[in-house]
């Protein structure tokens, strides 16, 4: 990965990206999407200096780091805010969008940064908790996708 060309692309999404307009849109579903993106695009951005900063890692903690900071923190955030438009439309039925989603969503910021600063600072005990809290944020937003997906189709 190229961190000059993650931060480019970071930088490049804010103003061209209608999430950033959608930052305050009154529709409560549109503002969360908004939200997810606009938060994967700070990680991309993160993510570029810190390579840039640290150079090319192939393995061990700032690899980890890196790695995590893209996966993770950019491409969890568009799962996160692409799945409330992708999984109606395939399973053919409405979500009941609900503020708990922010729940997993804050979850697995706060447990990236844990996570990354457990590997800037070699930390083990501190990744393992990052780690564990960023498996809980997933398992997190699948159970709530999965109860307002089955909520939206009883209603």
């Amino acid at each position: 990965m190229n961190g000059l060309g993650l931060l480019a692309l970071g930088f490049w999404f804010i103003p061209n990206d209608i999430a950033t307009c959608n930052l305050r849109h009154p529709t409560p579903l549109t503002r969360y999407i908004a939200f997810c993106l606009f938060s994967g695009f700070l990680w991309l951005i993160i993510g570029g200096g810190l390579m840039l900063v640290i150079g090319a890692q192939y393995a061990g903690p700032c690899y980890d780091a890196m790695l995590h900071i893209v996966f993770v923190g950019f491409v969890m955030s568009m799962i996160f805010g692409h799945a409330p438009i992708i999984f109606p439309a395939i399973v053919q039925v409405p979500i009941a969008f609900s503020p708990t989603f922010y729940i997993h969503l804050a979850l697995m910021h706060l447990s990236l940064l844990v996570r990354v600063a457990g590997d800037l600072f070699v930390w083990p005990v501190v990744r393992m908790w990052g780690g564990m809290l960023n498996a809980v944020a997933i398992l997190l937003f699948l159970g709530t996708t999965g109860y307002s997906i089955w909520k939206g189709a009883k209603s």
